[in-house]
């Protein structure tokens, strides 16, 4: 018996490679449910003052990101309107998965270790450095460092190590990091899992390049928006396999903390001491743009 998957996100924070994000950020909600992303539909919002020229961009952006991941994009809607000061991307995409396959947060149990793949604000760091450049540029950050941090672009999609999770013995849940960064991701996988969750601080990987952005611009990666980065929960006895093909896969892997008991709430350790966990109202990156 096969279930539909389904998901609907916008891309607000993004104009270069507005496709790709829409794609993307779809597909890897739809793979943490251990589904397979099939089809879309977008709705594309453009700015009065727009030429076709960029439209079609947008549009064959969509089209080539989809035929590499084997999507099919199935239509939607088109239109210029002075509701919006910048080009915004609704997708909405359907998987499906066998019903037995299906991985569910609520199957996480205490003692279940917290993987993440590659390292937090992989997206956002992305998105900065290919909407600020000008900013980055005249406060120092070295232009063959911005273009590197333009190229992370290529580091949003969580599929490859999804689908391993998926195939793998032991894994509980899935959870991409999206708005709000890992602090509202883990959170939202504590209450979706009704378990406390406890993180080591110190363990999570940030990008050195990332931390110089943070740094420049004046926010905290935690709380910066972080497609790329996949949260796996898995029975402690499945780590080290798991682990293992996910780094045969030629993608980082790193244990950063464990699920407690039944619950809700994020607990954290900086050098070996309790600390508060941070809490973002909305997502930092939101900030540069005001």
């Amino acid at each position: 018996e096969q279930v539909l998957v389904l998901k609907s996100d916008p891309i607000t924070f993004a104009t270069d490679a507005i496709g790709q994000y829409a794609v993307i950020v779809n597909a890897n909600d739809i793979a943490t449910s251990g589904a397979k992303p099939r089809w879309l539909l977008t709705t594309l919002l453009f700015p009065c003052g727009t030429v076709g020229a960029e439209i079609w961009e947008a549009m064959t952006d969509l089209q080539e990101v989809c035929r590499k991941w084997g999507i099919t994009l199935c239509g939607g809607h088109t239109e210029i309107t002075d509701s919006v000061t910048r080009p915004v991307v609704i997708g909405m995409l359907a998987g499906t998965v066998s019903k037995r396959k299906l991985i569910d947060k609520r199957n996480i149990r205490t003692g279940d270790r917290i993987l993440l793949t590659k390292a937090i604000a992989v997206e956002g760091t992305a998105i900065i450095a290919r909407e600020f450049a000008d900013r980055l540029e005249r406060l120092g950050m070295p232009e063959a460092d911005i273009r590197t941090c333009r190229e992370f672009l290529s580091q949003i999609s969580i599929l490859k190590e999804a689908e391993i999770a998926a195939r793998s013995e032991g894994v509980s849940a899935m959870h991409d990091i999206t708005e709000g960064g890992a602090a509202t991701a883990l959170k939202e996988l504590s209450h979706a899992g009704a378990h406390r969750i406890r993180v080591e601080l110190d363990l999570i990987p940030v990008f050195p390049q990332t931390q110089t952005i943070s740094r420049l611009m004046g926010i905290d990666p935690l709380g910066l928006i972080g497609s790329g980065s996949l949260l796996i929960c898995c029975r402690e006895n499945g780590v080290e396999p798991l682990s293992a093909k996910i780094r045969e896969a030629g993608v980082a892997v790193t244990p950063i903390g464990e699920v407690l008991d039944p619950g809700k709430g994020v607990s954290a350790v900086k050098s070996g001491e309790p600390v508060p966990w941070p809490t973002f109202e909305v997502d930092e990156i939101t900030r540069l743009f005001e």
